[in-house]
């Protein structure tokens, strides 16, 4: 039910002879196809998957789960026969673990980029591998023919990705828009998803296991989910 305040704006626009601006009552509760990200309770928090034809993100520090989700959603595509993109900005993709997590390599463009040395940081250099990535990016939506393209530019710092103009993102989402592609970004922090897309922000916490300090190891992480305000689930990543 749509609440007192949006009515009255609908009213004023139309009032105003502006109601061409509005949705038809049927778009609103039209969803399109979606992408699964292999887990069911996120399916869920996002009301069937990620949407296609849209942008979106993976949002957290290192070690939340990020990558693992991102990792399932690609295998999700590939066990369906259909073709994912992955473009790795600093060469950070691990193809066993990937392989040893369910997603078919034959069906994956890996799209690598330099690797994140010490001097990598240090350089102005990693704002061109950021830049090449974009535009990687970029080449593989307007290709067409892949369920899923992800960005990853998880371990770059905040600071070299809100460098980039803000009208990279929205360059993306309208080259994505209408297509069949789910488009996923994935940093640290929020980068530039579309309107529709979805913002998942990950938290974690570890689990250890032994019971001496020589026996002492990471068992798992438990991992927090939020997407939105109200809309959470909470999800246990063996390593």
């Amino acid at each position: 039910m749509k609440s007192a305040a949006i009515s009255r704006l609908e009213s004023l626009l139309q009032a105003r002879k502006l109601d061409g601006t509005l949705l038809p009552a049927w778009a609103s509760e039209l969803v399109g196809p979606m992408a699964s990200t292999g887990l069911p309770a996120l399916d869920a928090m996002l009301g069937g998957g990620w949407r296609r034809g849209e942008v979106s993100e993976l949002v957290g520090a290192r070690s939340t789960g990020r990558s693992s989700v991102l990792i399932q959603t690609m295998a999700a595509a590939t066990k369906l026969g259909e073709v994912v993109g992955l473009v790795d900005a600093v060469d950070r993709f691990d193809p066993r673990a990937a392989a040893a997590a369910g997603l078919d390599l034959d069906r994956v463009l890996w799209v690598r980029g330099p690797s994140l040395t010490v001097e990598l940081a240090r350089s102005p250099t990693i704002d061109r591998a950021v830049h090449q990535a974009v535009r990687a990016l970029d080449l593989i939506v307007r290709a067409g023919g892949f369920s899923i393209a992800a960005l990853d530019l998880a371990d770059i710092p905040a600071r070299h990705v809100r460098a980039l103009p803000w009208t990279t993102w929205l360059r993306l989402a309208h080259a994505n828009e209408g297509r069949e592609t789910a488009c996923l970004l994935v940093g640290e922090a929020t980068m530039g998803k579309s309107a529709r897309g979805a913002s998942m922000y990950f938290e974690a916490t570890r689990r250890w296991s032994g019971t001496s300090p020589q026996s002492r190891r990471l068992d798992a992480l438990m991992v927090r989910v939020r997407a939105g305000i109200n809309a959470h689930a909470n999800l246990e990543l063996k390593t």
